[in-house]
């Protein structure tokens, strides 16, 4: 009830229709939110310029799929999209884009940082030895470093240093053999992803 009036007096001057009421007893059931974030809920969509129901519905439930109940998780979660925003806006610079970025480029990126777990000395390496821009090719490299569990920068440059070497070798080899001398099908693209573009 104090949050209710809460929104009420900070985010409708008093006078919420009896139909904000409702949704708000509503969502406290359905998402289990605590009453600091259901107050930060109509904060952040008051900010937004955006203070009707299809817009905190949509926000709500966003919170409720990053797990947010208590308003320490909701810290949590915009410490981590802050950390998101300026990882994407130093890519930005890196790669000279002004423009923003389309939605695809931008699930790219959360997708290294949230679920790759990648920072942006990891994305470095990658941004150096591939074109300049954000493209399904940028995104396959990163990938195969995290389904081969390379974690650090560390790691994958000592990869990247062993697989220079076996190329090195292999075509040394089918060089004094004369190996490569006929069309072969192409089974793997792993010497283009790993060339360095730049270089």
């Amino acid at each position: 009830a104090k949050a209710i009036e809460s929104i009420n007096n900070q985010y409708f001057q008093g006078i919420m229709s009896p139909s904000w009421y409702s949704d708000i007893d509503l969502w406290f059931k359905k998402y289990e939110f605590d009453e600091q974030v259901m107050v930060a809920l109509f904060e952040h969509c008051f900010g937004k310029s955006a203070l009707h129901k299809n817009y905190v519905q949509t926000v709500a439930d966003n919170w409720s799929k990053s797990n947010i109940k208590t308003y320490n998780d909701l810290e949590n979660y915009y410490q981590k999209y802050d950390n998101i925003s300026k990882i994407k806006k130093a890519i930005c610079k890196k790669l000279g884009r002004y423009s923003a970025l389309t939605e695809f480029e931008e699930e790219y990126i959360e997708k290294w940082i949230l679920d790759y777990n990648y920072n942006l000395d990891i994305i470095n390496i990658a941004l150096k030895r591939t074109t300049s821009k954000i493209n399904p090719y940028f995104d396959k490299l990163l990938t195969d470093w995290h389904e081969r569990n390379l974690k650090t920068p560390a790691e994958i440059e000592a990869f990247l240093a062993d697989f220079k070497v076996k190329t090195k070798n292999i075509k040394d080899l089918e060089k004094k053999t004369n190996y490569n001398n006929y069309p072969q099908r192409n089974y793997d693209n792993l010497n283009s992803l790993y060339a360095n573009k730049k270089g």
